[in-house]
């Protein structure tokens, strides 16, 4: 296929044509791959492939997409680095408008120079981009704290599936009216509508950060009372890593890390962090400052190890969780983000078959996500309404299914 012809076929110039083998999701290549610069040429560009009957996956940095099932039909690679502008930044009303390719670490970065900072956590944050984290509704370690996306999103401004741009809510919390479809689309995965910019609450910065980092045994896991005590705290993090997922964050001879984040003004973190080791004991690694905030990074990195990944939630938010997992699947590497009630697994070998059906039945976790999906039965299948409703969602917001992770989206868990 001659790519340059078919870019141009798009409504764009030769130089936003891209190879489509940089593209490719569980091994399926598009057709065509492409590099719209402003949103206007996104919108022609989607215009287009509605005229010609293809199907489009917009792309931000491509931390997660490459792992995920083929979608069944794949004709464009819509790759939206190119729209990473700050539209406006407002400090004193602590909002933010941005395009969708600006990536997570540049607006880290530029909110830590006012003080300020982005409640949204993604993996690989330097190439992680904000439309991507909307769209997966990322989370990470802080999750309880920070809430997810969807918590944070004033308004989107947002391509439908023929080339239509349209808006909802805004761009100050106290102008926020109407169906808040930007909602909808955080979790959406790409697979409704393509988010062009969005409007984000922020919030200051803390005064001291503290990250702890505790050695832990089965034993120290299972102890509840232990984990109970420290429940009052609001501790900012809490996460129990295996030492097999735990490189770079530090050295153990036990099986499990915890690491637990203070944030807050000075005499809270303090207050937290004796209470903290008055339960765990002498920490292995204290880290404060950026280097606590490099401590929440690896931990938010996690959650892109290689390999076939089951996420699972509960709401039995304490480390003597994992006791069932620990029984039944030793040494499995996993990541606990307690306190969201978030767990990953990575299963080797056949250990799924056996623990996922436990876990859903019998432990009270609900699965969130797998990667791929195809490389799991997931024992207990998505509830009938919740089908409906998606598909309903669906039907209204991008009836001429133009994008290909449609399907996924709808059959997906919540």
């Amino acid at each position: 296929m001659d790519l340059t012809a078919a870019v141009a076929n798009l409504g764009l110039d030769a130089d936003r044509t891209r190879d489509p083998a940089s593209f490719a999701i569980g091994g399926r290549t598009p057709r065509i791959a492409a590099r719209p610069a402003s949103r206007e040429e996104a919108a022609e560009a989607l215009r287009a492939a509605a005229r010609e009957g293809l199907r489009v996956v917009p792309w931000g940095g491509g931390v997660a997409l490459p792992f995920e099932s083929a979608p069944e039909h794949y004709d464009v690679a819509l790759d939206l680095g190119g729209l990473d502008r700050v539209v406006e930044y407002e400090p004193d009303d602590l909002t933010l408008t941005a395009e969708c390719g600006v990536t997570l670490g540049s607006l880290r970065a530029k909110l830590a120079e006012r003080g300020q900072e982005l409640p949204i956590e993604g993996a690989r944050a330097t190439r992680a981009t904000l439309g991507g984290a909307i769209a997966a509704n990322a989370v990470g370690p802080r999750r309880r704290a920070f809430g997810a996306p969807r918590d944070r999103v004033l308004g989107a401004r947002y391509l439908l599936g023929d080339g239509t741009t349209a808006r909802s809510g805004g761009k100050v919390v106290k102008n926020v009216a109407g169906y808040g479809v930007h909602r909808l689309l955080c979790g959406s995965r790409g697979g409704l509508a393509i988010v062009l910019e969005a409007s984000l609450k922020l919030q200051p910065a803390p005064e001291q950060r503290v990250g702890l980092v505790f050695a832990a045994t089965e034993r120290d896991l299972a102890d509840g009372a232990r984990w109970r005590s420290l429940a009052r705290l609001e501790l900012a993090a809490l996460t129990v890593v295996s030492t097999t997922t735990a490189s770079g964050i530090h050295a153990a001879g036990t099986p499990f890390l915890v690491v637990a984040g203070c944030e807050g003004d000075t005499a809270w973190v303090a207050e937290q962090e004796r209470h903290v080791c008055a339960a765990l004991g002498l920490p292995l690694a204290k880290r404060t400052g950026a280097e606590a905030v490099e401590l929440w990074t690896k931990l938010e990195d996690l959650e892109e190890q290689s390999g076939e990944r089951l996420t699972l939630v509960t709401a039995d938010c304490t480390p003597d969780a994992l006791e069932r997992v620990n029984a039944f699947a030793p040494g499995i590497p996993l990541a606990f983000h307690v306190l969201a009630g978030r767990l990953m697994l990575w299963p080797r070998g056949g250990e799924a078959e056996p623990l996922l059906p436990m876990l859903l039945h019998d432990g009270g976790w609900v699965v969130v996500d797998a990667r791929p999906t195809s490389a799991f039965g997931l024992a207990k299948p998505k509830p009938p309404a919740v089908l409906a409703m998606r598909a309903a969602l669906r039907e209204a917001i991008d009836p001429t299914r133009r994008f290909a992770l449609g399907e996924d989206w709808v059959e997906r868990s919540l």
